[in-house]
């Protein structure tokens, strides 16, 4: 099996892309259930939905949890209520598809400069996060928004300290938000990195466009995830069209999954 993530949306573009996966032997990412809309209204329709229809699917599963307005360290008891109900709602999700995964977000919010915002932060979400993985099996992986330097998810993943909560590296988020080199995410980040989020941007808005496209550098990319020996999942946050694009830039350029390090680590890669 790959290590490839097709990214799926809109229920009505499933069909499509689950074929593609499957010929492809592909895995498949859901980012539907971030739509509060479907929350509150047909999930049960479009959960069963999927669920039918993946009856036979042999890949991987990963699941995006909520992420609108939430807020863990919230100031605001209702909304830390909503915000818990939200993210409880979502690892339902993934324990009904059996996801290998689930993002969500960091949420740290880098304008508060008020001292104790840190500490208060890694504590209220170190506790959080703590005793959700005692009554949920997902695997967490929290990804980068407008994180401006890895530091906060390096220090929130070594206080839980635990195997199921680890990183999504979200690059073109880093690429927009970050003056910190992508090289040195990865190093500080390292093997707790366990999925990534990919797709290309210039440096000003989070365009979502194919590798190649933008400004990443791709290519110190792939050396980086070969010299620290990560083996992380990828995830292409576009459509199918230039995701099939992506992939063979990724092939022609040598670039991980697509590279000989992935070949060499007896992953199928792309």
């Amino acid at each position: 099996m790959s290590k490839v993530f097709i990214e799926v949306v809109n229920p009505k573009g499933f069909d499509v892309r689950l074929e593609y996966a499957k010929e492809h032997r592909h895995n498949l990412a859901f980012k539907t259930f971030v739509d509060p809309h479907i929350l509150d209204t047909n999930l049960q329709e479009v959960l069963e939905n999927y669920q039918q229809k993946l009856h036979e699917f042999r890949g991987a599963i990963s699941v995006h949890g909520a992420f609108n307005d939430l807020a863990i360290c919230s100031i605001d008891k209702k909304i830390r209520e909503v915000t818990r109900q939200r993210i409880f709602q979502s690892l339902e999700i993934a324990r009904e598809l059996k996801a290998k995964h689930i993002v969500f977000h960091s949420k740290f919010d880098w304008l508060r400069r008020i001292e104790g915002y840190k500490l208060n932060w890694i504590e209220e979400n170190a506790i959080f996060w703590s005793q959700t993985l005692q009554k949920y099996p997902s695997t967490v992986v929290l990804e980068n928004t407008n994180d401006q330097t890895p530091e906060m998810l390096r220090a929130l993943v070594d206080e839980v300290n635990s195997s199921r909560l680890k990183v999504c590296l979200d690059v073109g988020h880093m690429n927009v938000y970050s003056k910190v080199p992508l090289k040195e995410w990865i190093a500080v980040l390292g093997q707790d990195i366990r999925l990534i989020h990919t797709h290309d941007n210039n440096g000003d808005f989070d365009g979502h466009l194919a590798p190649g496209k933008g400004a990443i550098n791709w290519q110190e990319f792939s050396d980086s995830i070969a010299k620290y020996q990560l083996d992380p999942d990828i995830q292409f946050e576009m459509g199918l069209e230039q995701t099939i694009q992506a992939l063979q830039y990724f092939r022609e350029e040598s670039i991980y999954p697509c590279n000989t390090f992935a070949s060499n680590s007896k992953k199928e890669g792309c």
